[in-house]
């Protein structure tokens, strides 16, 4: 088809969101499009009502459904097969555990059905706006159909079109958990994981923010314990745990980690409400993401690693040229070279560099007088401190605590 490059980039977008898309025809409808909610529920009407809504050839219908899910059918011309895009599905709206059980209660639904309804929320996709995807759907269907006079796009909702609410018609028979289903959300969540600990290890923050975009501590996790909240917070500390490993496989020496794992550690328990638990996972994941892309210390050699990690632990230290060699056992000249090589600054100017950089946050940050930050930052002449700090800021201390 001439639109095939056009195609294939509108589904690497909407996937990249973790909506799903699958070319169907109008004939044959592949089974679990939903993700098996109503083979699980019995509703196989609803299912065939479900993929037999396809209107005109230049028609893209976008469907809502009784599970609050969203579909998109965008039919592909310029091909024999009279084949369907589909997109979906994804939700608009956020449906609580609380939603479920309230509804449960009231239509008396058997545990094992609660269940199987929570997961199947916590695997479909969340977006708070799906404008954006409508926008490309428009340019997807201008390029298929020529202009945007040659195709309309229409709004069905299946769940006005039913004379019953589909609780009402769902079999509350006893029956088995759905292995496919439960395997499904496990599946889900293990992807999601690993796609977000391969972007912090990378510090790639907005492939992870693409990623964590549909994951929310307080909804997407299966409930263990009666509390919602240690729920939440026994998931964060997992997650915690997790964003710490891949800083460390993003060379970032341990000794950066381990406060700021032990800072979110400590942000966690502290925690009050769910909404809170979605703040600070989204902060966590940058926070990791920064972390990686300001100390990782793959393109060094291990000999520059401890350098540089020695450095940066205390700048108070004797870090002198001579000093360091001694400290790794190797010849001071060879290790001034492959410093200079590697890093592209002499080791003076990195320490001098990592030295100004602390007395400018004391200076911001505190109202201790300049000698004793001169002191903290390593050097106990002040008069030196002051012509180096100028060197490097283009201001004496009391000019840059001035502003």
């Amino acid at each position: 088809m001439f639109y095939e490059n056009e195609l294939n980039f509108f589904r690497n977008v909407i996937e990249r969101s973790k909506i799903k898309t699958v070319i169907i025809t109008k004939t044959e409808i592949p089974p679990k499009i939903d993700m098996g909610i109503r083979e699980f529920l019995n509703l196989k009407s609803d299912y065939e009502k479900l993929f037999n809504i396809f209107g005109d050839d230049n028609v893209i219908t976008k469907v809502v459904d009784p599970f609050f899910c969203n579909y998109i059918f965008i039919p592909l011309s310029d091909n024999k097969e009279n084949t369907v895009l589909v997109v979906g599905p994804y939700t608009k709206k956020i449906v609580t555990k609380d939603e479920i059980s309230k509804r449960s209660t009231e239509y008396a639904f058997s545990q094992h059905i609660v269940t199987q309804i929570q997961k199947y929320f916590s695997t479909v996709p969340y977006l708070n706006d799906d404008g954006m995807i409508m926008t490309l759907v428009n340019c997807l269907g201008e390029k298929i159909f020529g202009s945007l006079e040659n195709f309309s796009v229409t709004t069905k909702n299946i769940s006005e079109l039913s004379d019953t609410s589909f609780l009402n018609r769902i079999d509350t028979g006893d029956k088995n958990e759905d292995p496919w289903m439960a395997v499904q959300l496990i599946e889900r969540r293990y992807n999601a994981e690993n796609a977000l600990l391969n972007a912090v290890s990378q510090g790639l923050l907005h492939k992870a923010e693409m990623v964590f975009a549909n994951i929310k501590p307080s909804e997407s996790l299966e409930t263990r314990i009666a509390d919602p909240l240690r729920n939440a917070k026994n998931f964060m500390i997992i997650l915690n745990t997790l964003l710490r490993k891949a800083a460390e496989q993003g060379s970032v020496h341990p000794l950066y980690i381990d406060s700021v794992s032990s800072d979110f550690a400590r942000k966690i328990e502290a925690l009050q409400t769910l909404e809170e638990t979605d703040e600070l996972f989204s902060y966590m994941v940058k926070k990791y993401c920064r972390l990686v892309n300001r100390h990782a210390q793959k393109n060094y050699s291990l000999l520059i690693q401890k350098v540089i990690t020695r450095i940066d632990a205390d700048v108070t230290a004797d870090l002198s040229l001579k000093t360091q060699a001694d400290f790794l056992n190797v010849n001071p000249s060879y290790l001034s070279t492959l410093f200079k090589k590697e890093t592209g600054v002499t080791l003076t100017e990195y320490v001098n560099t990592k030295r100004v950089e602390k007395a400018k946050h004391l200076l911001l940050s505190t109202n201790m007088q300049v000698q004793n930050i001169a002191q903290s930052c390593g050097i106990l002449d002040v008069n030196y401190f002051t012509k180096i700090f100028k060197k490097y800021t283009d201001k004496t201390p009391n000019e840059f605590r001035k502003g």
